[in-house]
């Protein structure tokens, strides 16, 4: 069972490339009753998006996160579900816009 200030979230990471730059946008989304919606946070680099995964998911697999050199200028890297307590969505860089 989730403790209080754990929730129970979508997580999805977008890929953008846009006027010579390329950025991680991760959002988080979900909850009880589809309640929590998060701000987004920008990663510079998959590396940097890594890092801050394995901060707070130690066993989360970089092949989930496949590196697309020739796909379209945005796309969804990767989505899947994790359980976060406040503390990690902060180490993310995520606020909730629900509170």
């Amino acid at each position: 069972m989730s403790s209080p200030n754990t929730h129970s979230l979508r997580i999805v990471v977008q890929h953008v490339r846009a006027h010579q730059r390329s950025v991680y946008r991760l959002v988080a989304y979900g909850g009880e009753g589809g309640s929590y919606t998060s701000g987004s946070a920008e990663f510079e680099t998959r590396d940097h998006l890594l890092r801050a995964l394995r901060s707070v998911a130690p066993n989360f697999d970089e092949a989930s996160l496949p590196l697309r050199k020739d796909g379209p200028e945005t796309y969804i890297a990767f989505t899947g579900e994790m359980e976060l307590d406040d503390s990690q969505l902060s180490l993310l860089g995520l606020k909730d816009g629900s509170r």
